[in-house]
């Protein structure tokens, strides 16, 4: 049996009608439409609870390790907002962005939650701010590097780590008072989905070969902790375009989680001690793994996996042992966060029963 490691998750769920596709066009990406939620869950499956209702799009939730504040995606009459709830769904306001005629998406927080970044759009190109957690005092970071996106902050939320097309995916960093950017990989572009260590004095990410890299910031020196990880994750056979797969970093900093091909099976969860290198395959199961994240307290592991045509939500003790699924969605669980204990004492009552399952 579990235990107690966190209050629940939030994940979203899409849904759409006949095959799932997607496609790069000039200008954008051509996908199935599609309709998504999200849902609060307790670890054992039950109390499923319904967040946001059917009249907009919502994904990629993110929970402050207070877990007073879920943070996640809108789509409102075509545009992404970022937008915040407390994990009983209610207090809900938009945060992002700024020009309310751009989408704002990829929301990032500070470990203290004091702090977000996210990305703005305007259809051609993207910019990175940096707010405070309801979105006031926004500022733009590094408007001199040109398009740049997947944001991350660190602890102090005094320095911002990116990637963007306009270094050729090279990673940047820009850090307080004056903000001014450097090149972090001058010799290596594709880099995705930088992360701090929670000490701050790394970072964690992944090239579009597949290969994961812890990075000091001190010296600037790079290490491989790990080849053949899934860069992005796919809904279907006909979805060419996807979305990367980020790892996870757990909450001592000692390890990290991805997802690993060529296991002579499908993608699977695995972990990989920082200090040694040494990696651990942690699942067997015939449905292709994806969106890996460590509890709150770094005593399991939370990941979606294919169960038929759609994936669902599985969770296992990170020390090994049978993952046990946790959704039976008709639609696919395509992304989650792990709501902290204890639980708010704010929260108020959960709003059963509001809404049926699509």
């Amino acid at each position: 049996m579990l235990a107690a490691s966190a209050a629940g998750l939030v994940y979203a769920v899409r849904t759409w009608d006949g095959e799932y596709f997607s496609r790069d066009v000039p200008g954008g990406v051509v996908a199935t439409p599609a309709r998504s939620r999200l849902w609060r869950v307790a670890l054992d499956g039950g109390d499923c609870t319904a967040l946001t209702g059917p009249e907009e799009n919502a994904e990629h939730p993110q929970v402050t390790r207070d877990g007073r504040w879920v943070y996640f995606q809108a789509q409102v009459q075509g545009l992404w907002r970022v937008r915040r709830m407390r994990p009983d769904g209610v207090e809900m306001a938009s945060v992002a962005p700024v020009d309310p005629t751009c989408s704002a998406y990829g929301a990032a927080l500070s470990a203290d939650g004091s702090q977000v970044a996210w990305t703005q759009h305007d259809g051609r190109t993207g910019a990175t701010f940096l707010a405070q957690a309801d979105g006031t005092g926004a500022r733009r970071i590094a408007p001199e590097f040109g398009y740049i996106y997947m944001a991350a902050v660190d602890a102090s939320a005094r320095r911002v780590v990116f990637s963007g097309p306009a270094r050729d995916y090279r990673l940047g960093l820009a850090e307080a008072p004056d903000w001014e950017p450097r090149v972090l990989t001058p010799d290596l572009p594709d880099a995705f989905v930088p992360q701090f260590t929670p000490d701050g004095g790394a970072v964690v990410f992944i090239d579009r070969r597949g290969g994961l890299y812890v990075m000091t910031l001190a010296g600037a020196e790079r290490r491989q902790l790990a080849d053949r990880v899934q860069v992005e994750f796919f809904l279907s056979p006909q979805d060419e375009h996807g979305s990367t797969d980020v790892p996870s970093i757990s909450p001592d900093g000692c390890k990290v989680a991805f997802v690993q091909t060529g296991c002579n099976s499908p993608p699977q969860i695995a972990v990989v001690e920082i200090a040694t290198g040494h990696v651990e395959v942690m699942t067997r199961l015939p449905g292709v793994c994806g969106r890996v994240r460590w509890s709150p307290d770094g005593k399991h592991l939370g990941f979606v996996s294919f169960v038929g045509p759609r994936p669902q939500l599985f969770v296992m003790a990170a020390a090994g042992g049978a993952p046990r699924q946790i959704t039976q969605e008709i639609g696919a669980v395509c992304a989650f966060d792990w709501i902290p204990v204890p639980a708010p004492a704010d929260m108020g009552h959960a709003h059963r029963g509001i809404f049926r399952h699509a």
